[in-house]
């Protein structure tokens, strides 16, 4: 194996790769990233069982093709650490080298027998790109443009639980028909839904990692970028120019989250986004817990601690429906003012200890349904 590449592509294309290297794994070969040439192209792959990524690094010509296994976080360190420029890497024995102008590092290989085989269906998407053929209809979800798809997670993963041993708490569930995506995510005191529009042929749901779905959302951030979706083996696949991510669904069931979802309410409040979160980050300062008291004229945030005091402040709003006054976590609201970027809020409440729904004005593909606290004061 003999190969000349940029030295800053191969940095971007490790920055990636790496992303899924175990922090912790019993099996050493994983801290490992695979170095392959095909067809004059020379890709990265890293993987910890559950997840891997897939990536082309650009730029680069191939002396010698060849497959090897370095340590990863090494070698990623070790090529960030060199001068700009283009690089010249080789297995040399039993030793794999890199050399600049000025610099030259010998690295230890590991034993690329031992790295485990990639997964069945990411040869076959390779084999599809390639030849349009080898998928099934229903393996080939839909595509998103990189932006809807970015927006749809950081509006849905704050409503999770990712270190809950639930599995329903710690993924977010995906359904899907020809026209529809969507996503659903909940950590018992709140619920969010996200629907987006797509064109697909397949009817279908599962539920998907929080953590995989951040890594994706990360990964595929360039806004002229479109992702296409695979499903194989019940594997979902996320697959851009270049990049290739898989992950693991979780074989759970998620609730029957449409019972939650209130159909009548005993008062509409509309809010500004601003001046409501700069109200309640302000609450935070005294208590997570406020009272929320609503009036024709106008909305009135309490919060208060034994210990550090009282916070009092009255935010304009338009309200219809009977004055009454309702405990909500302070932070969940927030959650979702700072996920969304449109001003007018629409709050639609239920009295008691029934769920209410957060929406944005004229936006009914984003509901956010949060349950009440139970105040003493």
């Amino acid at each position: 194996m003999k190969l000349f590449c940029s030295r800053d592509e191969l940095v971007r294309s490790l920055q990636i790769a790496t992303r899924v290297l175990p922090a912790k794994t019993s099996i050493p070969i994983l801290n490992g990233i695979v170095l392959e040439t095909r067809d004059d192209q020379l890709f990265c792959f890293a993987s910890d069982l559950e997840n891997g990524i897939e990536v082309k690094v650009p730029e680069v010509t191939i002396i010698t093709p060849g497959r090897v296994v370095l340590s990863g976080r090494t070698f990623y360190d070790v090529i960030r650490h060199l001068p700009p420029g283009r690089i010249e890497m080789g297995i040399e024995g039993n030793a794999f080298t890199i050399k600049t102008t000025s610099t030259f590092f010998n690295l230890n290989v590991l034993p690329a027998e031992e790295y485990p085989a990639v997964p069945e269906g990411l040869k076959r998407i390779h084999h599809y790109l390639e030849e349009q053929t080898g998928l099934q209809g229903e393996e080939i979800l839909f595509s998103l443009e990189a932006p809807v798809f970015e927006e749809a997670v950081r509006q849905s993963v704050y409503a999770t639980a990712p270190n809950d041993s639930r599995p329903f708490l710690s993924s977010i569930l995906w359904e899907f028909n020809a026209d529809r995506l969507r996503l659903v995510a909940t950590d018992i005191n709140r619920l969010v839904v996200k629907d987006l529009r797509i064109i697909g042929n397949s009817e279908d749901s599962f539920l998907v990692p929080v953590k995989s779905l951040r890594e994706m959302a990360g990964i595929f951030g360039h806004p002229e970028e479109e992702i296409t979706f695979f499903l194989i083996n019940r594997q979902l696949y996320a697959v851009t120019k270049g990049i290739l991510y898989y992950t693991r669904l979780i074989n759970a069931q998620f609730p029957r989250y449409e019972q939650v979802i209130p159909k009548s309410f005993d008062g509409e409040a509309r809010l500004q986004r601003t001046p409501l979160l700069n109200s309640l980050s302000r609450s935070l300062l005294i208590d997570k817990a406020v009272k929320l008291s609503f009036a024709p004229d106008g909305l009135t945030i309490f919060a208060m601690d034994p210990e550090l005091g009282q916070f009092n402040e009255v935010v304009s709003c338009s309200y219809e429906g009977e004055s009454f006054a309702i405990g909500f976590n302070a932070q969940f609201i927030i959650d979702f003012l700072k996920a969304v970027d449109q001003e007018e809020i629409v709050f639609h409440l239920s009295a008691g200890m029934k769920a209410s729904v957060l929406q944005v004005k004229d936006l009914t593909s984003y509901t956010y349904v949060l349950m009440p606290l139970r105040l003493n004061y």
